[in-house]
C-alpha cells in the first residue's frame, strides 16, 4: 500500500476523521505506516463495548487506544497528539452497504470537538476498495 499526503499532517494536534469499515486495515495500515515514517502515535477511539473486559484498560493504555469520552479526547489533543475518530463507528461498520448510506444518527461530537479545540481536521481517504 502506498501513504499520500503524509507531509500535510500538522507536527501538534489533529482529528483523522477516517471510515471504519467492518475492518479498519486501512486505517491501521496507516497508523503503522504513521509511526514508521514519523516516529508519532494517533490515539484512536475505541467502541464502549471494548472496555467491558477486564484488563483491557492496560492492554489499550500502551496501544494509544481511548475511551469515547470528551474529557480524554481533549486530553489527548491539549498534548499535542493527533486522535482518530471513526464517526460512524460499529453502527457504521455493521450496517452500511455497498450504496454506502451515512449511518452517524447523532454522533457529531467529533465536529464539536474540532470547532471546541480548533484542531486541524484531517480526513483520511482510503483507495482500498476502490481498486
Amino acid at each position: 500500500y502506498e501513504l499520500h499526503g503524509i507531509e500535510n499532517i500538522p507536527d501538534g494536534p489533529g482529528l483523522i476523521i477516517y471510515y471504519h469499515g467492518a475492518v479498519p486495515l486501512d486505517y491501521l495500515y496507516f497508523l503503522a505506516k504513521f509511526f514508521i515514517l514519523k516516529r508519532r502515535c494517533c490515539y484512536s477511539i475505541a467502541d464502549d463495548c471494548l472496555f467491558i473486559f477486564p484488563g483491557i484498560k492496560a492492554l489499550t493504555g500502551v496501544t494509544g487506544i481511548i475511551e469515547n469520552k470528551k474529557e480524554e479526547c481533549l486530553n489527548v489533543l491539549k498534548k499535542g497528539k493527533l486522535l482518530g475518530i471513526s464517526p460512524g463507528g460499529m453502527r457504521e461498520a455493521l450496517f452500511s452497504d455497498e450504496s454506502y448510506k451515512l449511518i452517524w444518527h447523532k454522533r457529531k461530537g467529533f465536529a464539536q470537538l474540532a470547532i471546541d479545540t480548533k484542531v486541524v481536521s484531517i480526513v483520511f481517504i482510503s483507495l482500498l476498495n476502490l481498486c
